[in-house]
């Protein structure tokens, strides 16, 4: 994904949902966050205060991103934390991409916590989360109403949302489609800002997919 289409023109992707991603490669899991680009460059300046992060360079900007989702990500598997290593990062006009390795999940854990209060900073901020593995795949929409927490755990051979987590089947079927909505609109945007080149106002981070 090229980027850079002027700040204003990200309005076009809601600021205040994000995509967050949960996959098992081989034998290593990683997290991948997509957000609003608008959304997460408002947070960053709510979150450091009176510093003017547009003045930032690259490098300085990319750190304090890091900085910020590794204080609102909290992960614990079988009652260990979970170390977060960057793996890449790119933020543009529209969208904000990062992954992480996650450092400490077993191959096949029993028990996941997780807290993601990435963007909770924008009120009504709706954290789509999705969890892919061969052992069975979790969505959830986290926010301030369940303290942007779920937990997955694994029984009779797969993994599931833990018991007295309150879905139906009228909730799991609006996840589904909003995460397909949200994916959808990442490739589209995606495949849109690779024509685009205007710059725009502000840091720009880009780094090149292993």
């Amino acid at each position: 994904m090229a980027l850079v289409l002027g700040m204003s023109s990200a309005k076009a992707f809601n600021p205040y949902t994000s995509s967050i991603i949960f996959e098992r490669i081989g034998n290593d899991w990683f997290m991948d966050i997509s957000a609003s680009q608008l959304g997460t460059y408002e947070v960053l300046k709510k979150y450091y205060g009176t510093e003017d992060i547009s003045m930032l360079s690259i490098a300085v900007y990319k750190e304090k991103y890091f900085q910020y989702l590794n204080t609102h990500i909290h992960l614990v598997a079988d009652d260990f934390p979970v170390e977060l290593l960057p793996v890449d990062a790119r933020l543009g006009s529209r969208q904000a991409e990062v992954r992480f390795v996650l450092k400490g999940i077993p191959r096949d854990f029993d028990e996941l916590s997780v807290k993601l209060n990435v963007f909770e900073e924008n009120g009504s901020q709706q954290n789509i989360t999705g969890f892919f593995s061969e052992k069975g795949n979790v969505s959830s929409i986290l926010n301030a109403e369940n303290e942007f927490s779920t937990r997955i755990v694994h029984r009779d051979g797969k993994y599931i949302l833990s018991d007295g987590f309150p879905w139906n089947m009228g909730h799991l079927l609006y996840v589904s489609v909003l995460l397909v909505f949200t994916l959808v609109l990442f490739f589209v945007l995606r495949y849109y800002t690779n024509k685009k080149s205007t710059p725009y106002k502000g840091p720009v981070l880009v780094y090149k997919r292993q």
